[in-house]
């Protein structure tokens, strides 16, 4: 008792003074380390005068070269296809048109063709650019104009028609192609040569060309996700013979054509869809845009529910489909089971009797799945409080709680797997006796996505007391083997095109809540109880069942309170760890549903160490003249020859 008294009153303070010396240490070599490298840097420009690097090239010439060692490099990829560029116009402001016409002729890659068509824009001025560039361009541009006004997926059908190349790649009157686009994009199909489908990171820029802080560094494909919105969008390149195939664009889907038409191309498709992981595509913020608001096309969100709502038809999974402005995204609600199946709930206790009444009660008092059952798996518990807790509720709800006794040294995924053997359900909840459920539906709505055959494991939203995010999924940390997403964010954060308001894959779950069909479950053989008895052990299984082909989802529908670790503490061993980085080194290294660009430390934020050549603002308009210059000295040239 004493020995508690002052480990809690002293003990526990030092400790904490400890850590927080030692993460001060931390961030001062940081910086000695930055400051370390601007000494260095100062002393090579002194030394090396006009001739440093860093002191006498300009950002044009870094990006003059760099953009040619892309044009000299794609040239010896083996596959030089054709891409036709469809563009679409309709009453553009003229001066943003010719940028996005120079954004196509500045292109490192030159197997291309524009196919443009005007929407009876009834602009003349449109009309004399597009004829300025073709003679420009010749045997490059193809050019045509409606009659009549019949609106975009109708008009971009009409530049299918017209194109010749093996692959169609999309562009907006009013956006720009960064140079290296196309280049990128046929390194990448040189890569993937069986991939039908491929896109690329973006930006949003003012309407003035300047760099917004707006870039998006998307994940690996992720089918649920894109459900739920059009991450892919921008830069889109597909094969043409797909396209057709499927018939193009479907008119009455105005506003939503683009993710209706990535949808239907994704369903005609057996070959993996590929991410390009470059910043290739500017779209720019006119009022207009939904890159400005989605307000400003309300009625893109009615044929966004619309395809979304078919696409899930065609795929066999009806669903409500409701439109959610808070996050400009969709919340899918899959069917359930015509028979709701049973599902087993395994919470492994000991003692904290308090922790225990809160959860148990939540469970019973607040869900509104019928058809569940609960699973104590009972470690030795020794408390009075607990122990009448626990005969409270098993007096109360005999037919759904069942106790499990298990009187040996402890041992988390021993405790889990005691319980998955005796469990009746068809699904498993694995949870922890720390937790309190907010949402009612939570079991729901994670059977939503837990019943499809390709889905592992599914987590929820978990909430600290104080309403901060917990857990929104598990990213992979290479030697920290994992983390959770967005920990001690805000609930309501927007981070991220407000992903952790939207169903998506993740890489693991963590097992203080965690859904997955029992089957599976004992396919991989369940938890890791000798080299993983208490940590990581979350992280191994859902890798296990990745190995299989199975995928993990997380939804922020089902959302409960974690009290963190309150009953055990942190029992994360050194051993563990480092069992995990041998066992999964190169899956730790790379989680696809965390951009190569993008920082790991839990916030999705751009990492300054991997930059991407992504020119906007003065820069654009640099390179713009350089090569209007450059154009103009091969037309002189030409014309003196002559």
């Amino acid at each position: 008792m004493l020995v508690n008294l002052f480990y809690h009153v002293v003990g526990r303070p030092i400790r904490k003074v400890l850590f927080l010396g030692i993460q001060l240490l931390e961030a001062l070599l940081l910086y000695a380390r930055r400051a370390f490298h601007l000494h260095a840097k100062v002393m090579a420009i002194l030394h090396d005068g006009r001739d440093a690097k860093w002191f006498w090239d300009t950002a044009l010439d870094e990006l003059q070269k760099y953009y040619r060692d892309v044009t000299i490099r794609v040239q010896r990829m083996p596959d030089q296809p054709k891409i036709s560029i469809i563009l679409p116009v309709y009453r553009v402001d003229p001066a943003i048109f010719r940028e996005t016409l120079a954004s196509v002729a500045m292109q490192c890659y030159t197997n291309w063709e524009l196919c443009i068509v005007d929407d009876a824009s009834g602009m003349p001025e449109l009309q004399r650019i597009v004829h300025d560039f073709a003679a420009d361009y010749p045997g490059q541009v193809k050019f045509a104009m409606n009659p009549t006004n019949v609106h975009i997926s109708a008009t971009s059908n009409r530049c299918i028609e017209m194109a010749t190349g093996e692959y169609l790649a999309l562009l907006d009157h009013d956006d720009r192609l960064t140079p290296n686009a196309l280049a990128e994009m046929v390194r990448h199909i040189n890569l993937n040569r069986q991939s039908d489908i491929l896109y690329s990171d973006e930006r949003v820029i003012e309407s003035d060309g300047k760099a917004t802080f707006l870039v998006y560094c998307k994940p690996d494909w992720s089918p649920f996700f894109h459900l739920s919105c059009n991450y892919t969008t921008h830069l889109s390149l597909y094969r043409t013979a797909l396209i057709r195939e499927i018939g193009g664009f479907r008119v009455g889907f105005e506003g939503s054509q683009d993710h209706d038409l990535m949808m239907r191309a994704v369903e005609a498709t057996e070959r993996p869809i590929v991410h390009v992981p470059f910043c290739l595509y500017q779209w720019r913020a006119v009022e207009t845009s939904t890159a400005k608001s989605a307000d400003s096309k309300p009625y893109a969100a009615i044929a966004g529910v619309k395809a979304v709502t078919e696409a899930c038809q065609r795929r066999g999974r009806p669903a409500e489909v409701q439109w959610e402005p808070e996050s400009f995204h969709y919340r899918v609600r899959f069917e359930l089971p015509a028979e709701l199946p049973l599902v087993s709930i395994l919470i492994p206790t000991k003692d904290q009797g308090e922790s225990l009444q809160k959860c148990l009660e939540s469970i019973f008092t607040s869900s509104t799945y019928p058809n569940f059952e609960v699973v104590l798996v009972d470690n030795a518990t020794t408390q009075t409080t607990a122990l009448d807790v626990m005969r409270q509720f098993q007096t109360a709800h005999p037919k759904q709680l069942r106790i499990e006794r298990v009187d040996e040294p402890f041992n988390f995924a021993s405790l889990n797997n005691r319980g998955a053997k005796i469990a009746r359900g068809e699904y498993l909840v694995l949870l922890n006796n720390d937790t309190i459920v907010q949402s009612p539906d939570w079991i729901e709505e994670m059977l939503r996505l837990a019943q499809f055959p390709e889905v592992g494991a599914v987590g929820c939203k978990l909430l600290y007391p104080t309403g901060e995010i917990q857990h929104a999924g598990l990213e992979l940390q290479d030697r920290r083997v994992a983390n959770h997403s967005f920990k001690g964010f805000p609930e309501n954060t927007t981070a991220y095109n407000n992903i952790t308001k939207t169903v998506h894959e993740v890489s693991a779950i963590t097992g203080a809540c965690l859904m997955v069909a029992q089957e599976k479950y004992h396919e991989v053989g369940g938890l890791d109880e000798v080299y993983l008895p208490n940590g990581y052990g979350d992280v191994d299984f859902c890798l296990r069942l990745s190995q299989r082909g199975y995928e993990h989802v997380y939804t922020p529908y089902a959302r409960l309170i974690h009290e963190e670790s309150q009953s055990r503490g942190r029992a994360t061993e050194t051993f563990e760890r480092q069992y995990m980085i041998s066992k999964w080194g190169h899956q730790l290294m790379n989680d696809p549903y965390v951009n190569l660009n993008l920082n790991r430390d839990m916030t999705f934020s751009i990492d300054s160490e991997f930059p991407f050549i992504d020119p906007t603002g003065k820069d654009f308009q640099d390179l713009l003249q350089a090569h209007e210059a450059e154009r103009l000295q091969k037309k002189q040239t030409l014309n003196r020859a002559a």
